[in-house]
């Protein structure tokens, strides 16, 4: 490889490939480790209010990164494409480039799910607790709280807890893309 190839490879397909993967993996971590450290750090309302505006953003990046990590993909393994390939010699689930396209999936449906249906529904249920709390005069977490406060908290809870796993899902596919593309 001449030393103008080894400058342009990043920008090949292949290239390209790579620091999507690497930019969508990092875009999970640094959402993960800042959003922790904004919620320990910012009043509760303030940290919601961040979030309401900052998850929407990531978790499309997600989506739309993963989606081209996906083409990207069929483009090198077109076998992968046909309808026989879900049935046939060279399968998604017994081929390697199968199982890795398996893995882009296991990154993309997950934050696609968050993006259009998870986050959007956490997002309302946490700004109708904030809006309940000043109508009630108390926190959400204080002792006897309202029927319609352990409502919104059950509700709220849960689908906080869908995002957070799904979430933990598309890493888990996208750290185990790195490390079968890898070996």
């Amino acid at each position: 490889m001449t030393a103008l190839q080894t400058a342009l490879a990043p920008f090949t397909l292949k290239g390209f490939y790579l620091l999507t993967w690497g930019t969508t993996l990092g875009a999970n971590v640094w959402n993960t480790v800042s959003g922790y450290r904004t919620y320990k750090t910012l009043p509760r309302a303030t940290f919601g209010t961040l979030q309401s505006r900052l998850t929407p953003l990531y978790f499309s990046f997600s989506t739309l990164s993963s989606a081209a990590l996906l083409l990207t993909h069929l483009y090198f393994h077109p076998a992968l494409i046909s309808f026989s390939s879900f049935f046939g010699p060279l399968n998604w689930r017994s081929s390697e480039e199968g199982r890795q396209g398996l893995l882009i999936l296991g990154a993309l449906v997950p934050q696609a799910v968050n993006w259009f249906y998870a986050g959007p529904k956490a997002t309302e249920k946490m700004f109708a607790r904030h809006r309940l709390e000043k109508m009630e005069g108390k926190s959400y977490d204080e002792a006897s709280p309202s029927e319609a406060m352990q409502k919104l908290n059950k509700s709220f809870a849960g689908l906080h807890g869908l995002v957070s796993s799904l979430n933990t899902v598309s890493f888990i596919s996208l750290a185990g893309l790195g490390l079968a593309v890898s070996m």
